[in-house]
């Protein structure tokens, strides 16, 4: 189990494995008593008859060897940890990851710079008129077939005949008058050269095929209905002035809305690659802002990584100088016995520098070298 122990009056903070810990402090403990025994039999030898050469780090073996294992058994603890947590590999992988999304980036960068260059917000001067035209007027003309439809069809009904055929007849007959009068104001327009008197003479032109087609159409459909049964021609109505005026009206209204307020074909198709345009470089740019995000996300997440790391391996290095703190003790401590049993005869086996009398172990973790992201790019 490892816990933190925060010490308030240094800046510091030091990780422990309590188990760890534990198990280094029994052997130890144990290993002092042990070669404090080791030093009373050392004591027994004639230390004046030794060659010159002989050192104490020659009859210390199994001390070194003792601490030696405790190291490698620290090691062992958290070997797998420090595997996990690749460090380098991270690095790696997250210097990978931001160079994958700056690519992204540069691609859609690539793909907005010549929108952004060709792009004209002329088209956005037309949005009222563009958006009045489509979102009021049409609904307007869109009342009026309606309001044309249900008139037709009372007036085609009163001249006799199924209910079925004259409301087929009236749906057929608003959308001839429906489409009509979108056709003929771009012909207003084009020959009447923006002369009213020009521009009128050719409305009422435009309107005599109208009351012509309507006016023949509701005689012929009279006669027919007279023809069949000529007891019912006093019940019918046999004027076809009714269906006509209806036609020609909601000719004349409709005409009049489209030919003052709908926008040129030119202006409608600037205003739409104006939206087209917009909503592209929007789109682009968020997900541009997506990958910017997803690029800052990465030295963050990658600083915890290594900071978990991190602390296995300060973890590692903090056991591995308590292991040789604890290693110098037992050797003083085992130098104070044989110098107390030999009453300081085995001094020429130490030089009186611990660093030449104690050979070094072999260690993991003093190492600390871990690369934590320091800014954004």
């Amino acid at each position: 189990m490892k816990k933190r122990n925060k010490v308030t009056e240094t800046n510091f903070s030091r990780l422990v494995d309590t188990e760890l810990s534990a198990y280094i402090q029994k052997q130890d403990i144990s290993y002092k008593e042990g070669h404090q025994k080791t030093a009373v039999k050392l004591s027994v030898m004639d230390f004046k008859k030794m060659v010159k050469t002989a050192k104490i780090r020659d009859f210390i073996g199994s001390l070194i060897t003792d601490y030696q294992y405790l190291v490698d058994y620290t090691n062992s603890k958290l070997v797998g940890d420090v595997q996990k947590l690749r460090g380098q590999s991270h690095i790696s992988d997250s210097n990978d990851e931001i160079i994958n999304i700056d690519r992204k980036i540069t691609q859609v960068d690539d793909k907005i710079a010549p929108l952004k260059g060709k792009f004209d917000d002329a088209g956005k001067r037309h949005r009222t008129v563009v958006r009045k035209w489509f979102y009021f007027f049409i609904p307007i003309l869109i009342l009026i077939a309606t309001m044309e439809l249900i008139s037709n069809f009372d007036a085609l009904d009163s001249l006799g005949g199924s209910k079925i055929s004259s409301f087929g007849m009236a749906i057929l007959t608003g959308i001839c008058v429906y489409w009509y009068s979108h056709f003929i104001p771009d012909k207003i327009r084009k020959y009447g050269q923006g002369k009213p008197k020009r521009e009128l003479l050719l409305f009422f032109l435009f309107l005599i095929p109208i009351v012509i087609v309507f006016y023949f159409f509701s005689m012929m459909r009279i006669q027919y209905m007279t023809a069949l049964n000529q007891e019912m021609a006093e019940i019918y109505n046999t004027s076809p002035l009714v269906f006509t005026i209806v036609n020609a009206f909601a000719y004349t209204i409709s005409t009049w809305i489209i030919l003052a307020f709908k926008p040129t074909q030119e202006v409608i198709l600037a205003y739409k690659k104006y939206l087209n345009d917009v909503k592209e470089i929007q789109k682009l740019e968020t997900i541009r802002e997506d990958l910017c995000q997803q690029k800052s996300a990465i030295n963050p997440e990658l600083r915890e990584k290594l900071t978990d790391r991190f602390q296995i391996l300060l973890l590692g290095k903090q056991t591995e100088d308590e292991i040789v703190t604890r290693m110098r003790g037992c050797f003083e401590l085992f130098k104070m016995e044989l110098y107390l049993k030999t009453n300081g005869t085995c001094e020429v086996l130490f030089t009186g520098d611990v660093e030449k009398d104690l050979p070094k172990l072999k260690l993991n973790y003093q190492n600390l070298n871990e690369k934590f992201p320091t800014n954004e790019k």
